[in-house]
């Protein structure tokens, strides 16, 4: 009689089932690793487009431009104090008598020959970033300010403006002998062969680099009401750099700071 042999029965050990749930263990770390680190990534891939396409986004400063005044620049150029930084000459602070202008040529306008090194060295560095500043106006003598006063009323006289509007007109656009910018020798006018001033690559550069050297814009929009004249995208007026981009800081023109200083000395 042939015996029949039982099927033998396999005993898993707990030793075996316990590695086996080890080793499933560390699959699924390692899984929920590798899915962290493609989440990650693709993050910052989606962050760094977002920076290059984002059309809200800062544009780059050009590293040929600085964006604050460095100290190699200020020693490079001239420093003088406020009475002559920050003399004024309007319609309501006429320009002292003791105010003496120190003229010389610069490029056949005359300017007060204290603002020519800060001024060339402009001119040099606007040249650098392929910028052409051509200076059409500085110094005018009181006598010749009026003259040409008087000349721009009677025209506007002719085109039928009456006496008291049109000198109402000239002076917010051009201004009396003794007070206005002209006589100081510190504020200077730039052209370019651009037709529109205010939207040329000369006035983007300007607006961005002048208080570099210590020349900020002397009429700007918005200021109306406190400089007693009308905008003016080409005049820039010397104050010195620190006074420059304080100006900036604060986002006053030059009246309202010379004003902002007063006060802060009370």
């Amino acid at each position: 009689m042939a015996w029949s042999r039982k099927p033998e029965r396999i005993v898993k050990s707990k030793v075996n089932w316990k590695k086996r749930n080890q080793v499933n263990r560390l699959h699924l770390v390692m899984i929920f690793l590798m899915i962290a680190i493609c989440i990650s990534a693709a993050a910052g891939v989606g962050l760094a487009l977002i920076q290059i396409y984002d059309p809200f986004s800062e544009p780059e400063v050009s590293s040929s431009a600085p964006s604050a005044v460095s100290s190699e620049q200020e020693e490079e150029l001239p420093v003088y104090d406020n009475s002559f930084n920050l003399v004024l000459a309007n319609s309501t602070d006429p320009l002292p008598d003791s105010f003496l202008v120190q003229i010389t040529d610069f490029h056949g306008v005359s300017v007060d020959k204290r603002i020519v090194p800060a001024l060339e060295k402009m001119l040099e560095d606007a040249a650098k970033d392929g910028i052409t500043l051509t200076v059409v106006s500085g110094y005018r003598s009181s006598e010749e300010q009026d003259a040409e006063f008087e000349r721009r009323v009677e025209e506007l006289m002719a085109n039928g403006y009456t006496r008291v509007r049109a000198e109402a007109s000239v002076q917010n656009s051009f201004g009396r002998g003794g007070c206005n910018e002209s006589q100081t020798g510190m504020t200077v006018g730039f052209t370019t062969e651009e037709e529109n001033f205010a939207s040329s690559e000369a006035s983007r550069w300007l607006t961005k680099n002048s208080i570099l050297y210590g020349f900020v814009l002397r009429f700007p929009q918005g200021s109306e009401d406190v400089t007693g004249r009308d905008y003016d995208p080409t005049q820039y007026r010397y104050v010195g750099t620190q006074n420059a981009e304080k100006m900036r800081q604060l986002s006053m023109c030059l009246e309202e700071y010379a004003e902002y200083l007063q006060e802060q000395q009370k």
